[in-house]
């Protein structure tokens, strides 16, 4: 209780006081990062949204009512600013795919593997996701979200959170059967 009172009189100290906006961007910018670089696979993309997520944090902070602690606040925000940057990359690049040659495109780089066994690492199977899937998969099982608060952050019934999390365990539970039954070793 003592730890949600000073996190609420820090965000409403931010409305005024430059150090204590510092202080809040400070304490959760690398959360923010870890979370958008979850989110939205492209490193310039996500690193777009963890600035305009931090920027929306502090610039929200003196409406933080401490009901929650300050990182729980402060990831919702980051969530669906994530959600709507990817959205938004998304369909520019849409309207703009038809210039592009499928040759010009850029082959993804190896990345670590997160685990022995597993042909390529989760991160480049979580690339293979549609946003949805991928989305509510990564806020449920990396952030420790449950159903109830994915809905509210991503907007969605929370009928519709739990059939994508079935979907993407699914969906990722095919990739990964069928990298080995192809012997597939990659990114």
């Amino acid at each position: 209780m003592a730890d949600e009172e000073a996190d609420a009189r820090l965000a409403r100290q931010a409305a005024t006081d430059a150090t204590a906006r510092d202080a809040i961007a400070r304490r959760l910018g690398a959360r923010v990062r870890r979370l958008c670089r979850a989110l939205i696979p492209h490193a310039d993309d996500s690193d777009d949204a963890a600035q305009l997520a931090l920027l929306d944090i502090v610039q929200s902070a003196p409406g933080f009512r401490g009901e929650s602690s300050l990182e729980a606040w402060a990831d919702r925000i980051a969530v669906r600013t994530a959600i709507r940057v990817a959205r938004q990359r998304r369909l520019a690049s849409v309207r703009t795919q038809g210039d592009i040659a499928p040759d010009d495109l850029a082959a993804p780089g190896p990345s670590p593997k997160a685990a022995d066994g597993i042909p390529r690492s989760i991160a480049a199977y979580l690339d293979e996701l549609p946003e949805a899937r991928r989305t509510v998969l990564v806020l449920h099982h990396v952030m420790g979200c449950s159903v109830p608060e994915i809905a509210e952050v991503t907007g969605v019934s929370m009928n519709t959170v739990k059939d994508r999390l079935l979907a993407a365990r699914e969906q990722v539970r095919r990739m990964v059967r069928r990298d080995l039954a192809t012997c597939r070793r990659g990114p």
